[in-house]
């Protein structure tokens, strides 16, 4: 997957160096990327020949490797970009899913101090997530219809839900190790350290 960002970078034809690849990528995204992350991936496409060095725009550090799409990489990437077959694996798992994996059936005490922990720092990033929804909304309301900045606050809503979906599963579990360990739901020690919803995507879009 990671390749097709980057061809899809650069897919204007524009050569652009590893960093401002990482920084075009942020501000399209809103997630922050590991540089060497980019660079291991950019040698790769290299080497498969779906892109190639290219000559820096005057005044650029010569320090810098620019890179280009080749003809081949565009052709990659558009077959990519229209596959019929898109979506239809769904959604891939992540780290939340993982773990549930495991904690609905551990030890009640340290089932609910894990999960405690997860529901209390998936609440926080779902509040970041709102203001940085936010913010975007108020740039994309200036924006070229169509440009980067106006998919953003979308891309943003989307992360929202998906956190919330996530806080909701966390608090199952909660609820679940609490009847494992023969208590109340309510009485569970991971359900009281932080509020346990987060506003709507629509709702925040009204305040934006």
């Amino acid at each position: 997957m990671f390749r097709y960002l980057i061809l899809g970078l650069l897919r204007d034809g524009k050569p652009l160096h590893g960093y401002a690849l990482v920084k075009a990528y942020r501000d399209r995204s809103g997630v922050e990327v590991r540089t060497g992350n980019f660079y291991r991936e950019l040698r790769r496409l290299q080497g498969d020949g779906l892109i190639a060095s290219a000559e820096n725009p005057r005044g650029m550090d010569e320090r810098r490797t620019s890179y280009g799409i080749t003809a081949l990489g565009r052709d990659v990437f558009e077959e990519w970009l229209t596959a019929p077959h898109a979506g239809r694996g769904g959604p891939s798992d992540d780290e939340v899913s993982a773990r549930a994996l495991f904690l609905g059936d551990s030890a009640a005490p340290q089932a609910a101090t894990a999960l405690e922990h997860l529901r209390v720092n998936l609440w926080m990033w779902g509040k970041h997530l709102e203001r940085e929804r936010a913010v975007a909304a108020s740039q994309a309301a200036t924006a070229t219809p169509g440009a980067p900045a106006a998919v953003l606050p979308l891309l943003l809503a989307r992360r929202l839900k998906h956190t919330a979906a996530d806080i909701e599963l966390i608090e199952a579990l909660c609820d679940l190790t609490a009847q494992r360990a023969e208590l109340q739901p309510h009485a569970a020690p991971c359900a009281g350290a932080a509020p346990r919803a987060l506003a709507a995507p629509e709702r925040a879009r009204r305040r934006g």
